[in-house]
């Protein structure tokens, strides 16, 4: 199988993604990763495809640090995301049975799954799922909030990643002839998609190593 990992990023988002996709090259599968250029080294180096995705993201940090409003600063990141979008839909369309995508780069990788017709499965290296089991990770107040409190955490934190992409999605499934009302790209519903509710995980083919049982698997997504 011809497996496409999208990933955008720092290091830290890149590296755990080469152990992944060296686990699936010794399963026999053909293993790309799409991610900046300044980690094409290190994807090669571990002897997997790769495929390049638009930007840096230490150019990012620093030109948003050089923007002298919020306007030029939105504007600075909003570019940048419309290059990542084409360059995620470049590299999902140039081959692949199975994309794998982490949680950043997610609504692009659907969006272009949904254009050309290729299966997307969140893998994300945290739970990004809104649950009343525990707070969101990343929230600013990372303590148990209890049942409601961390479910609405989770919501709000699902909306704010909707947010920040919404437009970059909706130019880009107008670039690739989608419909602007299909909720493919959606982060921000509390059940999440079919392919990436918690069950693809559960059910992964990869050998148990992988897959650590850290906390048990949240069952109050919407209860």
């Amino acid at each position: 199988m011809r497996i496409l990992i999208v990933t955008a990023g720092s290091r830290g988002d890149v590296a755990p993604f080469t152990g992944l996709g060296r686990c699936l090259l010794g399963a026999g599968h053909e293993v790309v990763v799409a991610a900046h250029p300044p980690f094409a080294a290190l994807v090669g180096g571990c002897g997997l495809g790769y495929r390049p995705l638009p930007g840096d993201p230490q150019e990012l940090i620093r030109d948003r640090g050089r923007a002298s409003s919020p306007e030029e600063a939105r504007a600075v990141l909003t570019a940048f995301l419309d290059g990542l979008a084409d360059g995620v839909a470049t590299a999902v369309g140039d081959g692949a049975d199975l994309v794998l995508t982490a949680f950043g780069a997610a609504p692009l990788s659907r969006t272009a799954g949904a254009a050309f017709g290729v299966p997307v499965i969140g893998t994300y290296l945290t739970p990004a799922f809104a649950t009343r089991a525990f707070p969101p990770p990343g929230a600013t107040d990372t303590h148990d909030q209890g049942p409601e409190g961390n479910l609405a955490a989770g919501r709000a934190a699902l909306r704010g990643a909707e947010e920040l992409s919404a437009g970059t999605v909706a130019r880009l499934r107008a670039r690739l002839g989608l419909p602007a009302d299909t909720p493919s790209a959606s982060l921000g519903d509390v059940r999440p998609p079919a392919p990436l509710r918690p069950s693809a995980f559960l059910s992964s083919p990869l050998p148990p190593h992988m897959l650590p049982r850290l906390v048990e698997p949240p069952v109050m997504f919407g209860r």
